[in-house]
């Protein structure tokens, strides 16, 4: 290349010389000389530029070729000169388009009016920009308090502009890269223009800002882990370091506490009710050697009828499920329920527990020796009552763990009982409210939990995305995360007759998990931020209130029996009514898989309503 120099005013030392800053080898491959452009401050990734060796000294070609007078439209009343740099006393300047402070290189100036303008602002990038969500060329404009129509926010910085029509966005908004790799997320995140009609099933909450994203806001997302954050929000969420990722598992100041509360459990209401309720020197849980401390017959205010016998677990619940077939393992986990908190004896860690065989009734140890009256302390106005049912339809509406939407969370366990208030607090609940440490939970595992209670006239839970007026939470609120006592009370595994597999319960965000969730119970789509049981090695979900044992009536105790005074048998109480079944007296109901009471013999049925109603005159026969 024939050698070209060039006087230029920047460098009056010396003349500049066009070179070649690449060179190709043999190989074929290309050696790129590194070069940083005094004007403008950018890396040289062009063949050629304008140099000074001696001095180190290198410009683009087209900073070097920059006219030394323009007219720009943010200053159109003067002319703007070409400064080697800012002649102030400090060296440097701030450029009246961008913000940028500290500027020591190639600038454009007016004297008069003490206006400055990095090159790149200035010419650089004067040029109209052509973005895939408008159909119209965009120019600069000067700085000016503006509605964004990327952000969706007003603030005073450059902006873009087409005349035609009424659509600003901020510079920097406009020079948005994607891919980014957001320091909260494993993936790299895509930018969008608005939020993709694929995942608009559902609200979705930006997880640094928690505000909800509307679907015509620009943003960063990752479609196969359903992660979305405002375009905003990835610039805070870079800056702040204080940030952490949600699916790593971090250590939590003061989680070895004793008194913290794990949650999930496969033992929540025993663990819970012997918390608040036995001491140490009681009842051993697991320990033969604790039961000379334990009476042998007792009599509790629940049934009076006969005395309950201290009895011995044989078998637990593995045993059971190992040695018994189908059939004898639903008949043995029918009866091993406890009376009073409606949970399997098989799942409590204590050796013992109390029986009377005649009427089928069980209670835990720990479920024998709960107080007549609790002060529970997110209610202080009144005492709760232990109140027991002795009738067969005698359930009741818990007002704690009443969520999944919004029905009645039924039960005819034990419960406590504010009269004053009419409320009603099954004996896990109430026991969970008695809780005053933290809660160490799996689906939050950033921060601990605290018990909170609700003065906000409705509130959304974040694990199952139903909102209810009130009541009793455990709350993250740093995180904005409150979960209510249904779903915070869930086993960490269930089981489904058709699998042999457990299935899961599992928390978001789901990574790698590009396909919708289902659940197969309901067959409609799963909320993907919301937490569901999920089978590994089958691949298929479930919403856990579709799951027959944790739905609303899955905490009645069925297989009692009762006598009514429209038919000359008793009838039982089943969960599932045979397919085309009719409510014997009401008629017009169809009770198809659903609770009911069941005489087998005649395929009778009553619906609980008719059963309840004082002219049937429910008598219990076992009670």
């Amino acid at each position: 290349m024939e050698e070209k120099q060039l006087e230029h005013f920047s460098h009056e030392e010396h003349p500049l010389i066009l070179c070649e800053l690449q060179k190709e080898n043999d190989d074929g491959s290309i050696d790129q000389k590194s070069a940083v452009c005094y004007g403008c401050q950018e890396q040289i990734s062009d063949s050629t530029a304008y140099c000074c060796f001696r001095c180190d000294f290198f410009l683009h070609k087209r900073c070097a070729e920059l006219p030394r007078q323009i007219r720009h439209p943010m200053h159109s009343q003067h002319d703007l000169v070409l400064l080697r740099n800012p002649t102030y006393f400090s060296g440097g300047c701030s450029c009246n388009a961008c913000g940028q402070g500290g500027w020591k290189y190639f600038t454009y100036h007016c004297s008069l009016c003490q206006f400055d303008l990095d090159v790149s602002c200035a010419i650089l990038d004067q040029r109209e920009i052509k973005l895939d969500c408008h159909d119209h060329p965009l120019r600069q404009q000067r700085p000016a308090d503006i509605y964004c129509n990327a952000c969706s926010k007003v603030g005073e910085d450059s902006s873009y502009l087409f005349a035609v029509c009424p659509f600003w966005i901020h510079r920097k908004c406009a020079l948005l890269s994607s891919p980014v790799k957001h320091k909260d997320h494993n993936h790299p995140l895509l930018l969008a223009y608005s939020l993709p009609p694929d995942y608009r099933s559902f609200r979705q909450r930006c997880p640094v800002c928690r505000e909800m994203i509307h679907p015509s806001d620009w943003l960063y997302y990752c479609g196969p882990c359903r992660y979305f954050v405002h375009v905003t929000c990835v610039v805070i969420s870079q800056e702040d370091e204080g940030q952490l990722s949600e699916d790593i598992e971090y250590p939590i100041s003061g989680e070895r506490d004793q008194n913290v509360v794990k949650l999930p459990s496969s033992n929540a209401a025993q663990e819970l009710i012997a918390r608040f309720l036995l001491k140490e020197d009681e009842i051993s849980s697991g320990n033969d050697s604790g039961k000379s401390n334990i009476p042998e017959n007792i009599f509790i205010d629940s049934h009076r009828k006969h005395p309950l016998v201290l009895s011995q677990k044989v078998q637990n619940l593995d045993e059971i499920k190992s040695t018994a077939n189908s059939d004898d393992q639903e008949e043995a986990k029918a009866l091993l329920v406890c009376d009073v908190c409606i949970e399997p004896i098989c799942s409590s860690d204590d050796l013992h527990y109390y029986a009377c065989v005649e009427c089928g009734y069980f209670v835990h140890l720990t479920c024998s020796n709960l107080p007549p009256e609790l002060h529970i302390p997110k209610h202080p106005q009144h005492p709760f009552s232990l109140t027991c049912k002795s009738s067969a339809v005698g359930i009741f509406e818990c007002e704690a763990c009443r969520c999944w939407t919004n029905a009645a969370w039924w039960t005819n366990a034990a419960c406590y009982k504010c009269k004053s208030y009419e409320l009603s607090i099954c004996i896990k609940c109430a026991s969970a409210s008695m809780i005053t440490s933290s809660v160490k939970h799996d689906g939050h595992k950033k921060h601990l939990l605290t018990p909170f209670q609700s003065s906000h006239l409705f509130m959304r839970c974040t694990a199952c995305d139903y909102t209810r007026g009130g009541g009793f939470w455990f709350a993250c609120e740093d995180c904005h995360v409150y979960v209510c006592y249904a779903c915070a009370l869930l086993p960490p595994t269930t089981t489904q007759r058709w699998d042999k597999h457990p299935l899961h319960l599992i928390y978001p965000p789901y990574f790698e998990h590009p396909e919708k969730f289902y659940c197969v119970l309901c067959e409609t789509e799963i909320n993907p931020h919301c937490w569901m049981y999920h089978c590994r090695e089958c691949d298929y979900s479930l919403h856990p209130w579709c799951i027959p044992q944790i739905r609303r009536f899955g905490r009645v105790k069925y297989g009692r029996s009762l006598n009514v005074n429209n038919h000359s048998h008793p009838l039982t109480h089943v969960p599932e009514a045979k397919y085309k079944s009719f409510c014997g007296s009401c008629s017009d109901r169809r009770l198809d898989w659903e609770e009911a009471f069941e005489c087998e013999s005649c395929s009778f049925y009553l619906c609980r309503t008719c059963a309840r109603q004082r002219e049937l005159r429910v008598v219990t026969i076992n009670e």
